[in-house]
């Protein structure tokens, strides 16, 4: 059971992933087009997007050590971000989900890795948020057992 519940972790978190980076990626192509003049988006682009982001995602937790929700942004954290917005620009590029234009498939690149260190920020902040707010009821626990004591 133990190892199932692990399991289901991973799975969730991969899930979660997959949702935060899919939307990433849709924003960008949305913007693409409507500064193409297009005001609509291809289903099928965007299947290839979210089956990207599933693929991607297990790469990130099984292989990249989970690198977005790392403790410190290092030298493997960074080459993680470099990695995975390659392969999304290359996985963009083959796809022809920007037209092969370069100029876009580049600043796709630099905005997945904006994109990257964002999510890393975000899984930073909430972190810190969580742990304030632990450290404040394990002060408040404190203080009422010794209260319960003296009484």
């Amino acid at each position: 059971m133990k190892w199932f519940k692990k399991y289901l972790s991973f799975e969730i978190g991969i899930d979660f992933k997959t949702c935060i980076y899919f939307f990433v990626v849709l924003f960008f192509y949305c913007l693409y087009r409507i500064f193409q003049g297009n005001f609509w988006a291809s289903i099928l682009t965007m299947t290839e997007m979210i089956a990207a982001a599933y693929i991607i995602g297990y790469l990130q937790i099984y292989l990249l050590k989970n690198f977005d929700e790392a403790e410190e942004l290092g030298k493997w954290e960074l080459f993680a971000v470099f990695l995975c917005s390659a392969l999304y620009t290359v996985v963009s590029y083959i796809l022809n989900w920007y037209d092969r234009n370069i100029s876009a498939t580049l600043l796709f690149f630099f905005y997945m890795i904006v994109g990257y260190l964002s999510v890393f920020l975000a899984y930073k902040i909430k972190r810190d948020m969580e742990t304030a707010a632990l450290n404040r009821e394990l002060e408040n626990f404190k203080r009422l057992k010794s209260r319960k004591d003296v009484a």
